[in-house]
């Protein structure tokens, strides 16, 4: 008899299927209907397998079959006694994620969080019990065993997850990167807002210098129209004639000034060019930076640079909610410094840094006198686009 022949095993001790059988096997495993012989005997033979088992499975049976697999596989039989253990690597992970999370197997991921209940349990035992005396005799010998004890290198050996990464290393990476940034990032935004404040500064001091060209020239300060008393000044854009912005801008359209030195380093939406030759104000209050003195009424339009005096300033945090028909706290800080602060600048040339709209001499910078006099009680505060400063002495920024 032919020893190869499909359907007959060899004399050796291996037992392998013949081509014939291991296809009928595969037809089974399809899913196929039995069409042949051989297919329905490997069908019958393979539903034997559906029986009910009389046979009680215990720990000793199931230690003694894992051996001979073991055995039969060629894998290596658990480690003696006397050798040293090592934990697993979803073990190592679980233990790493138990104690990032502080010993709180809650806040372990739900993948290890089983396996982290364990060491936990262990962890317990171990705490349980009077506290053994140690000397430092012993101490000093663990930590010289500790050191002697050579650690493995191989990254294969370590538990990773995400390809080559092990979740410790995630831990420990997003650990630095939150203390990085939590110590960095306020430093970050420090740095920002004193080169913010310093550009600002220089900008408006740059505005303090043309005003005195301006003043020199035509023997008053910046000034576009008439601006008569009475009419609205905040319709920035929509007519010069009602736009007491539209008297700051004739520093840049008359050349005193470029218009980016009239642009807050904190507005994006302001300007850094003129938009045509003709232009005479800015497009819209939000592209306006500065609240510049309010020229309507006729008090101020003969007015020079007196050295007290408030000329330009971070823009009005009072405009835009009036505009909307809203109060304000008559107290509030410009939004160009997210409401810490405001640049003054004064009619000597100085800039300065205020805390406060309110001056020395108790005038507040976003109000007309008749406006201070009439606050609520509450300290709040709404204009009509309309109202006048009450003299040269009283400092009205607008808008």
């Amino acid at each position: 008899m032919n020893p190869n022949q499909d359907d007959t095993p060899t004399n050796s001790t291996e037992f392998r299927l013949g081509e014939a059988d291991a296809n009928a096997v595969d037809r089974w495993m399809a899913g196929e209907a039995p069409s042949i012989d051989r297919d329905r005997r490997v069908a019958e033979l393979l539903g034997l397998l559906n029986a009910e088992s009389a046979i009680s499975a215990d720990a000793a049976l199931t230690d003694l079959t894992m051996l001979r697999i073991m055995r039969a596989t060629g894998s290596q039989a658990p480690a003696e006694p006397d050798e040293t253990p090592e934990l697993t690597p979803m073990d190592a992970e679980a233990l790493d994620a138990w104690m990032l999370a502080g010993g709180r197997v809650e806040r372990v991921p739900a993948a290890l969080r089983e396996r982290s209940q364990k060491i936990h349990g262990l962890a317990t035992l171990v705490c349980q019990g009077p506290e053994p005396a140690v000397s430092g005799d012993m101490v000093d010998k663990l930590m010289t065993r500790v050191a002697q004890t050579p650690t493995k290198s191989s990254e294969a050996e370590q538990p990773e997850i995400a390809g080559r990464i092990r979740l410790a290393d995630l831990m420990s990476i997003a650990a630095v990167l939150v203390v990085g940034v939590s110590v960095i990032w306020p430093m970050l935004t420090s740095m920002r807002e004193a080169h913010y404040k310093t550009v600002s500064s220089a900008r408006m001091a740059a505005a303090g210098n043309g005003m005195a060209a301006y003043a020199s020239n035509y023997g008053s300060l910046p000034q576009a129209s008439a601006s008569l008393a009475g009419n609205p000044w905040w319709e920035v854009g929509e007519n010069p004639e009602h736009s007491n912005s539209a008297n700051l801008f004739t520093l840049a359209s008359d050349g005193f000034v470029e218009i980016a030195q009239l642009a807050s380093p904190t507005n994006p939406q302001a300007p850094t060019s003129v938009k045509g030759e003709d232009a005479s104000d800015w497009g819209s209050l939000d592209e306006v930076s500065y609240s510049y003195r309010n020229m309507f009424g006729g008090q101020n339009q003969a007015f020079t640079l007196t050295p007290g005096s408030a000329l330009l300033a971070d823009r009005s945090p009072i405009v835009p909610p009036s505009r909307r028909g809203e109060t304000a706290r008559a107290d509030a800080n410009s939004h160009n410094f997210g409401g810490r602060g405001q640049h003054v600048l004064f009619g000597d040339g100085s800039v300065v840094w205020l805390r406060s709209p309110i001056l020395d001499n108790g005038d507040n910078i976003w109000l007309p006198g008749s406006v201070e006099r009439d606050l609520a009680r509450d300290g709040r505060a709404t204009l009509r686009g309309r109202e006048t400063a009450d003299g040269a002495a009283d400092a009205f920024l607008v808008p």
